[in-house]
Parts: structure tokens; C-alpha cells; sequence
């Protein structure tokens, strides 16, 4: 092996020196922030009496202005930093991660051959389930009576192998990010160089003694970011909260049995706002903005299939108090090695006691939703960050999180559709018109025929809401036609309704709902496109 020191800057003046150490400094603590981390190392010297040299080789890049030396046992009079390039033979590590690679490959390829089949038995069996020729010839040999269970099974099926791909869909982004890694890694390898920094430290020792050295400094090439699994037990109606820590480590260096803790920080900072006077001005004529459709269907965010179960790992202790944040140390050592791939520890775990209702919003695709709510109980928040979302340990779903959920905060969210309930809804063609003899007004009607079924063997309550359109002025009058609403303005929200059915076992309920908007003749209405 070739060293070649490229570069010395004496910061400080040293004294004549007795003797020279080549000495190592691993990292023994790292404090984890989101953006950052503040890494600890140390390191142990017997010395004799004089002055002497500690030579600390293969550092990476540092934060030179956050760096603080402290020695105990001795005297630090001086430091003197540079870097070093270091030559090796690669021979054997490139043929390991060629194996790798190829290896990774493989597995990778047949998974994607796995998830064409299973997607082409999807395609048949969805056939089966629809009007191609195919589907007709099967179940005209099936009695009338038996195609509900036919059906339930097909779908069963579709839904089975719909589960395996969503599954390797998951591994798959794994074995991706390992197998980047790992080409990254290959890469670099490739140029059988390396680039590290040197520290020299300048030591008196009065006598003979042992000397204890402590680097400590900031770095941005590690951090931690959290991730959030929910997932609902609807048997028991808990859901089990885990905080997972995903932690990277970029800095060039393999940690080893590193003591770590996790920096739990507010999710942004705010600057202090600028007060301004507020102003009511009369109102102007504004051009005529887009009009949005009653019908208009919420987004749903895109997810990711990126879950590793995390039941296996070990738990962190409580969280300590630092200063206006928490801060969780990990249970056991981390060992971490640098690059892409990242380690995932959970930190905090809960199971809470669940509010399990079903509740159908009537204005966007007819479903009925399992909506769970719980009260954060647990001594720390739970962070911004990713969130992933699963019932019965099945998963259903991803998504970014921008607030933390802090303590004793009431969390309210769907779990997807519930299978088991069913709902139609129809709706009639609008009717305008005018009424009136002497003062001529305009009217429009809608309503809307909705027919819940429940596949359940027992009786199970659902609570349907939907939009009553608001009057905008004192010439509209809105009239609730149909079955009258249980409640109105529900959570203090103007004209939302809500209707609540208790079901009996496979059991149906059918009704009307709509409205009458009555508005002044030769006015338009705006807000109504799609009726």
C-alpha cells in the first residue's frame, strides 16, 4: 500500500517532538438530525513524557469549523490537518460485487417473469368476470344461484395474485436500491484510489501517562428521516403506530458499533410574521373564474411500494429531554456501512385503541370507506415524514405526511374501502324550470337514488354524508328534498348532511336525496355544471 501526503497546513506551532503515533479514531457516538449529524470520535494512547505526535489517518471530509479536540492526560499544543491518497489492489472486491450484482440480477429478472404471469391470469380471470365470449360460456354453465359464490371466488383469485405482484413490487424497490448501490460501489472501485483526510496532533505529556483524544464535529453526509407504519387491527379495533428511523450514512466511512441517538426536531422553522393592517375594501366585478363540478372526485396521492416489515427489530428505549427537543438513543449499536443503501430502525412503538366507523362521502366515486380514529397517547410525537398504511398487515398504501402528530392530537383516517359494503348510486337527469305568476323564479332539481347492501353476518352502522349546495347571496334558496338528513352542517361544515343506517345482517337500505335551488328568472347559476 502507497501513501502520498498531498497537502499539510500547520495551524499551530509545535514543539520539538520525542516520538510520532500512527493512531485511529473510529466513531463511537453519532447524534442523528434530519439534515445532519454531530459525530463523536475517540481514541486511547499510552505516552511517554515529551512531546509527541498523534497521527490520525483515513478521516473523511470534515466540517473543519464545527471540529473540537479535547485530550485528556495530556496537553494539545497544536494541530496540523492534509489529506492523503491511498492505493490498493481492488482485484478481489470488484470480482465480490461483480457476484453481486449478477446474483441481484437474476432474482430481479425472475420476479419480473413471476409478475407477467400472475398479470396475465389477472387479464383471464377479469374476462371471466366481464362480457367477453369467454365469460359468457362459463357462467351459462353455472346455475343462477351459484354466480354470486362464482364471482366472489373469481375475485378472490384476481385479488390473490394482484396481492403477489403488489409483494414483489415491494422487494423489487428494495433489490433496487441495493442493486444501484452496489453498481455505485463497483464504480468507484474502479478507479482503486481513495481520498482521505490526515489530522496531526502536537501533545505534551508533563509524564508518562495515558492520553484520551475526542473529535468532535458536524457532518452533512448522515442524517436520519422518519418513516410511519400504521397498521389496523380490525378484529380488535387497535391500530399498532411504528416510528421508523431511516438512517443514511454518506460520509465515506463504515460505521462500526457506533453508540447512536436520534434527534427528534420540529418539522420546519418559521420566521416571524410581518403584521399588516387588514384592509375591507367593496367588492368589484372579477372576470369569470373556472367553474369546479359538484361531481368533482378528490385526488388520491401517488404511493410507492417501499415497506419492510419492522416487528423484528429492536425497540429504542424512552426518549430524554435535550434542550426544546427529544432525543431517543437506539437500543443497541449501530453498524452501518457508507453509501446509498440506508439502515431502517424503529424508534417508537404503539398500540392504541381504534374508533373503527364506515362513512361514504356521497359527492365523490360511490365506496364506503373504513375510517379509523385514535388519540396520539404515546410520550413522544409522531413525525412528518413518509406514511404507510395497512390493514390486517396487508398493505394498502403510501404517503407524505408534511405535520407531526403531537401528543394527545385526535388522528382521523381511511383504511380504504370496505369490502363487504356495497353502494350504488343514480342519479336522475336535473329538471328546470319556472314557477311563479306575478315574480318569476327559476328552479333546478336533482336527486340522486342510493342503495346500500351489506355482505356482513351481522348488523353494521354506516354513516353517509353528502354536499347540500350553500346559497351564495339572499336570492337563492336551497330546499333538502328526498330523505331528511340525521344531522346537518356536520364538524361545523355548512351544508355537509349525514345520514346513519344500522344494516342487519346481509341486509339493504334504499332512499332519495337531493335538492331544489330556486334563483331569480333570467339569472345563471354557477357551481352547478355537471347536474
Amino acid at each position: 500500500m502507497k501513501k502520498t501526503l498531498l497537502l499539510a497546513c500547520a495551524l499551530l506551532p509545535t514543539p520539538l517532538l520525542a516520538a510520532d503515533f500512527n493512531v485511529t479514531a473510529p466513531v463511537t457516538e453519532a447524534v442523528l438530525f434530519p439534515s445532519q449529524a454531530h459525530l463523536t470520535r475517540t481514541l486511547s494512547q499510552s505516552l511517554p513524557a515529551g512531546e509527541h505526535q498523534l497521527v490520525i489517518s483515513g478521516l473523511p471530509e470534515l466540517d473543519l469549523d464545527s471540529l473540537q479536540v479535547a485530550v485528556e492526560g495530556a496537553v494539545l499544543t497544536g494541530v496540523r490537518q492534509g489529506f492523503a491518497i491511498t492505493e490498493a489492489d481492488v482485484s478481489t472486491r470488484r470480482a465480490e460485487l461483480d457476484a453481486a450484482i449478477r446474483e441481484l440480477e437474476q432474482t430481479m429478472a425472475a420476479a419480473k417473469a413471476a409478475d407477467a404471469l400472475d398479470q396475465q391470469q389477472i387479464h383471464h380471470l377479469q374476462s371471466l368476470m366481464g362480457q367477453a365470449p369467454q365469460g359468457q360460456a362459463v357462467f351459462a354453465q353455472v346455475p343462477v344461484e351459484k354466480w354470486s359464490s362464482a364471482w366472489e371466488s373469481i375475485g378472490k383469485a384476481v385479488e390473490t395474485r394482484q396481492a403477489a405482484i403488489n409483494q414483489r413490487a415491494v422487494v423489487r424497490h428494495n433489490q433496487q436500491q441495493e442493486l444501484d448501490a452496489l453498481r455505485q460501489q463497483r464504480q468507484q472501485l474502479g478507479q482503486g484510489q481513495t481520498r482521505s483526510r490526515e489530522l496531526v496532533l502536537a501533545v505534551s505529556a508533563g509524564k508518562a501517562s495515558a492520553a484520551r483524544v475526542t473529535l468532535q464535529y458536524f457532518t452533512r453526509q448522515a442524517g436520519w428521516q422518519n418513516q410511519l407504519r400504521v397498521d389496523l387491527n380490525s378484529s380488535n379495533e387497535t391500530v399498532a403506530v411504528t416510528g421508523i428511523a431511516q438512517i443514511q450514512n454518506r460520509t465515506g466511512e463504515d460505521w462500526q458499533n457506533v453508540s447512536t441517538t436520534l434527534g427528534l426536531v420540529p418539522a420546519g422553522y418559521r420566521h416571524l410574521p410581518d403584521p399588516q393592517p387588514w384592509i375591507v375594501r367593496l367588492a368589484t366585478p372579477q372576470p369569470e373564474l373556472r367553474k369546479q363540478s359538484l361531481r368533482a372526485v378528490m385526488a388520491e396521492p401517488a404511493y410507492e411500494a417501499d415497506m419492510v416489515s419492522a416487528k423484528a427489530m429492536p425497540m429504542a428505549p424512552a426518549p430524554v429531554a435535550h434542550g426544546f427537543d427529544m432525543r431517543v438513543p437506539l437500543s443497541a449499536p449501530l453498524s452501518l456501512a457508507s453509501g446509498d443503501a440506508s439502515a431502517r430502525v424503529p424508534y417508537q412503538q404503539a398500540e392504541l385503541p381504534m374508533t373503527l366507523s364506515r362513512e361514504s362521502y356521497l359527492w365523490q366515486q360511490p365506496a364506503v370507506l373504513l375510517v379509523g380514529e385514535w388519540k396520539n397517547t404515546s410520550p413522544l410525537p409522531w413525525l412528518a415524514g413518509s406514511v404507510t398504511l395497512l390493514r390486517d398487515g396487508q398493505r394498502l398504501a403510501r404517503y407524505h405526511r408534511h405535520e407531526s402528530i403531537k401528543q394527545g392530537e385526535q388522528v382521523k383516517m381511511s383504511f380504504g374501502d370496505d369490502p363487504r359494503l356495497q353502494i350504488a348510486v343514480v342519479r336522475e337527469p336535473s329538471r328546470e324550470g319556472e314557477t311563479g305568476l306575478i315574480s318569476k323564479e327559476s328552479t333546478l332539481s336533482a336527486l340522486k337514488n342510493i342503495t346500500l347492501t351489506s355482505h356482513y353476518d351481522k348488523p353494521i352502522t354506516v354513516n353517509l354524508l353528502d354536499r347540500l349546495p350553500v346559497a351564495g347571496n339572499d336570492d337563492i334558496t336551497v330546499t333538502a328534498r328526498g330523505k331528511a338528513a340525521d344531522d346537518r352542517d356536520v364538524d361545523d361544515v355548512k351544508g355537509l348532511q349525514r345520514w346513519q343506517f344500522t344494516l342487519p345482517a346481509g341486509g339493504e337500505e334504499s332512499f332519495k336525496q337531493g335538492f331544489e335551488i330556486r334563483y331569480p328568472a333570467g339569472e345563471s347559476l354557477s357551481g352547478v355544471e355537471g347536474l
